[in-house]
């Protein structure tokens, strides 16, 4: 008995080591830091909840646990909830974490799908709860922004991190969660347009680039006959936490179908939603102040102006050809600009973003909806082949129609021309006259040019405003999204128009310029007289501006 009894001490000896050794002894001190997001985006959900879309940089929190105890901690479990919209759930359980160990968690947060019925924004509560070591816990809790389904967020950095253009607009990535094409509501419209447009034909059988890019003016023509106009919303600035950003209300494809009017980013979703529908490979071209839709077709893309479809105060209607040509020649200034190394230009191919887990939101069936689905398809009538080709419809025709000055540098200034339409007033005769010239902006509704370039007039049409300053502000926000920065001063009133001096600088120099504004009884109009060499021009400048009326 004696001999076995170094044996048996030696035994329990070992035990207590290793129990020493893997069991906390002790309270342990466990510091946790958090990193929140400042806001959700209910059309997202499907990112938010998945660690591997986009490489799990979309999440709700990220906690770092530091051990700073001299003990092993064991057990720390963490779970969380947000109340009204997730239950308590367990996130992870870490078996020890010991002395100055660091340990992160991330939470990817699994929103019901009704999730997107959310139509407001609000400000909810995460609860965070800890426990470890067999009983002791740590409660941590938070507040974020949780948008509404149409809400989107341009950027998730707060303005220290920002850099540079492709900073500020950094969950454009994301908006491939707009673009649904298995919602029953676009898969109907859909069908409707391959029906009653198309005839029947479906361009994702052939593959042939001829039967794609006709499916993508069938589109356009089905939008053209049902008379939907090019309508826009403001982005508004909001601070969300620590993020500064603009935050648009966005229309769902199927709320612009049956609403029958989209802003162009939201025509490109629609766009891109039909065309994956119907088997097609959509892409999103993304520019200053502007997009367009697309296809990738064998290794080709295509493009068209869905805006050419006209709308308030944007003049006249293209055709669908004269649509496809003007998106052609955005394509090829889109691949000059991309190689030059301007980082503004940039598309998004929704089939590669769905394969890096950019999944759309899931709509329900809507039977009202689809009745207005019947009503618009009503219009389709003749197909695609029944769109009138308007006369001067074309950009190419309207350009030369409505040069007043003649082509290349000819024609002198000298003498004067009439201008009419919502303002009058007296310009070069050698100018360049171009109304409407950039669809993306239906407010600028005509450019006058100098011969060399470094001068021109503008006028502006900006309808539902109250104030020539409220006006101008708005005018500055949207140019600076351009990369065109503008600083301007009131200066007085005069004859019923409110007069404005500025600068608008760019990439391609500074330009000085004097403008005035007056109400038009639904908005603002104006003319903005600008030029390079503004001091050399100033007795031409007085001349304009003395002869509106």
């Amino acid at each position: 008995m004696k001999k076995k009894l170094p044996a048996l001490i030696l035994t329990v000896a070992g035990a207590i080591l290793l129990a020493i050794h893997y069991l906390p002894f002790g309270k342990g001190d466990l510091d946790i830091t958090i990193k929140q997001a400042s806001y959700i985006m209910p059309a997202a959900y499907k990112v938010y909840a998945n660690s591997d879309a986009l490489n799990g940089e979309y999440y709700l929190f990220k906690m770092l646990m530091t051990n700073e105890g001299k003990n092993t901690i064991s057990d720390a479990k963490v779970t969380y909830r947000i109340p009204n919209y997730v239950d308590w759930t367990d996130l992870e359980t870490i078996p020890r974490i010991y002395p100055g160990q660091h340990v992160v968690v991330r939470c990817y947060p699994q929103f019901k799908d009704d999730i997107v019925n959310k139509m407001t924004q609000s400000q909810e509560k995460v609860e965070i709860r800890i426990t470890y070591n067999g009983g002791q816990s740590i409660d941590e809790d938070f507040k974020f922004n949780l948008m509404g389904r149409n809400q989107f967020v341009y950027t998730d950095l707060p303005p220290e991190e920002i850099a540079g253009y492709p900073d500020m607009f950094r969950n454009d990535q994301l908006v491939g969660c707009f673009v649904t094409p298995q919602d029953p509501i676009i898969k109907y419209y859909t069908q409707q347009v391959q029906e009653k447009v198309m005839k029947g034909e479906e361009a994702s059988v052939s593959g042939k680039p001829d039967d794609a890019v006709k499916f993508l003016m069938g589109v356009y023509a089905a939008t053209y006959v049902s008379h939907m106009v090019y309508s826009g919303t403001e982005g508004i600035p909001q601070k969300l936490g620590d993020i500064s950003s603009l935050v648009q209300s966005t229309r769902l494809p199927r709320e612009v179908v049956t609403g029958n009017t989209g802003l162009c980013i939201e025509l490109s979703l629609l766009y891109a939603s039909i065309l994956k529908a119907a088997g097609l490979h959509p892409v999103i071209f993304l520019i200053p102040g502007h997009a367009y839709p697309g296809i990738l077709v064998n290794g080709q893309y295509y493009a068209i102006e869905a805006t050419g479809i006209g709308g308030e105060g944007l003049g006249s209607r293209m055709s669908p050809a004269d649509a496809f040509k003007a998106g052609m020649k955005e394509l090829n200034e889109f691949v000059q600009n991309v190689q030059a190394g301007d980082n503004r230009y940039f598309f998004v191919d929704i089939d590669a973003m769905e394969a890096k887990g950019v999944i759309p939101m899931e709509l329900k069936d809507d039977e009202f909806l689809r009745k207005k689905i019947d009503d618009i398809a009503a219009s389709f009538g003749g197909g695609a082949r029944s769109v009138p080709e308007e006369p001067g419809s074309s950009m190419e025709k309207n350009l030369a129609s409505r040069n007043d000055g003649g082509g290349g540098g000819g024609g002198s200034e000298s003498g004067m021309r009439k201008y009419g339409g919502i303002v009058s007033f007296d310009y070069p005769a050698g100018w360049k006259r171009f109304d409407y010239p950039a669809p993306s902006w239906p407010f600028l509704v005509s450019e006058i040019d100098s011969r060399d370039g470094s001068s021109g007039i503008d006028v502006i049409n900006l309808n539902g405003f109250r104030s020539s300053g409220q006006a101008i502000e708005w005018l500055r926000r949207t140019m600076a999204r351009s990369g065109r920065y503008m600083t301007y001063q009131y200066q007085n009133s005069n004859n019923g128009y409110d007069v404005y001096k500025g600068v608008t600088s760019s990439s391609a120099g500074s330009r000085q310029w004097e403008a005035v504004f007056r109400s038009s009884g639904s908005g603002i109009v104006g003319v903005s007289i600008g030029s390079s060499a503004f001091s050399e021009r100033e007795g031409m400048v007085n001349q304009i501006l003395s002869s509106i009326r």
